[in-house]
């Protein structure tokens, strides 16, 4: 009899003791719980249901497109590895077979003559939105000072979208144009073209070497930049700025900001190439140079005669140029340098 007195004392403390739970049914009454039995089952019930909240959450979540998603984390780092890691192998075997050989590489400077962009890119979307709603909080965290000081209240200032502003410009007067007759016309031998990027000064197929333009090797046909062999005792950037003076003559006036190159490549010569160099040279190494266009530009007679084409291209354009004729590796070069 004591046992089952001291059981039943134990049930009630419990039942004192827990937080009072209460069953939900259909109806809006709530009935508060009176055995131990239903506290075990209301307690099983509440954790299937925060259970089935933690599932479908989980669920949602790997629903929804997401930056954190593990498909899409470093997608863009893991592209550029898988081709640059694979070109640094390449390039180190190349190094350790000229070694092994005992042969030279020839060097050589290309230069990346840069014109930068002469107006600003055009707005996303949701970047204009963006703009537009600070500016409007920005009315609600200005300070109203006091009225003798002559500011005018923060509330009282209206936000004015891109086109009321293009409205409130002086009658007769009329912004140039963000896109081109070139543009619109594929003329791709002007600097007045793709004014919202920059373009780089490239060459096709030399066809006139008579003062020297020497091409890179037999396997360089196609888009290019252009470059020249470097002498002896000459700097990468002394020879960058040789390369430009045969090409594209003394017109443009360039700005050089380092010494430093922002690239380089390696081509191994084919057993053709290896003959006419007398044995001597394993390869080429292409040094790439930057400088940028400040003045002046070329002229087109001169270069008609040089070249089978040229023009001031896009990184975009020049890749897709460089595709249709050496294919992705090569083209990808150029993506990731300019």
């Amino acid at each position: 009899m004591s046992h089952l007195r001291r059981a039943i004392t134990n049930v009630s403390r419990n039942l004192r003791s827990s937080t009072i739970i209460y069953r939900r049914t259909k109806s809006t009454n709530t009935k508060k719980l009176t055995s131990i039995d239903q506290y075990n089952n209301e307690k099983q019930a509440a954790k299937e249901r925060r259970t089935n909240l933690y599932r479908s959450k989980i669920n949602r979540r790997q629903s929804l497109p997401n930056r954190q998603d593990a498909a899409r984390k470093n997608h863009k780092k893991q592209v550029f590895r898988s081709w640059y890691d694979a070109l640094a192998s390449k390039q180190a075997f190349l190094d350790r077979e000229a070694r092994r050989q005992n042969k030279k590489f020839k060097i050589r400077v290309a230069a990346m003559v840069e014109r930068l962009p002469v107006v600003t890119p055009d707005r996303e979307d949701w970047e204009s939105e963006f703009w537009n709603l600070k500016a409007e909080l920005a009315r609600y965290d200005g300070i109203n000072y006091p009225k003798e000081l002559g500011f005018v209240d923060p509330l009282d200032r209206k936000v004015f979208s891109e086109e009321e502003l293009l409205d409130m410009l002086p009658e007769g007067f009329t912004p140039a144009p963000r896109e081109t007759e070139a543009d619109k016309s594929g003329d791709i031998q002007t600097l007045d073209r793709q004014l919202k990027t920059r373009v780089y000064l490239t060459i096709e197929n030399i066809q006139n070497d008579d003062k020297g333009i020497a091409k890179a090797s037999l396997n360089s046909n196609g888009w290019q930049l252009p470059s020249v062999t470097l002498d002896e005792n000459e700097t990468m950037l002394e020879g960058a700025k040789r390369a430009i003076k045969l090409i594209a003559g003394e017109s443009l006036t360039l700005r050089c900001f380092s010494n430093c190159p922002m690239g380089v490549d390696v081509v191994e010569y084919t057993e053709e190439e290896k003959q006419q160099h007398g044995g001597t040279y394993f390869g080429e190494k292409t040094f790439y140079m930057r400088v940028q266009h400040e003045d002046g530009d070329v002229k087109k007679n001169t270069m008609d005669d040089k070249f089978e084409d040229w023009g001031w291209l896009s990184r975009e354009e020049m890749t897709k140029k460089v595709v249709d004729k050496k294919g992705e590796e090569a083209a990808m070069f150029y993506k990731y340098m300019l």
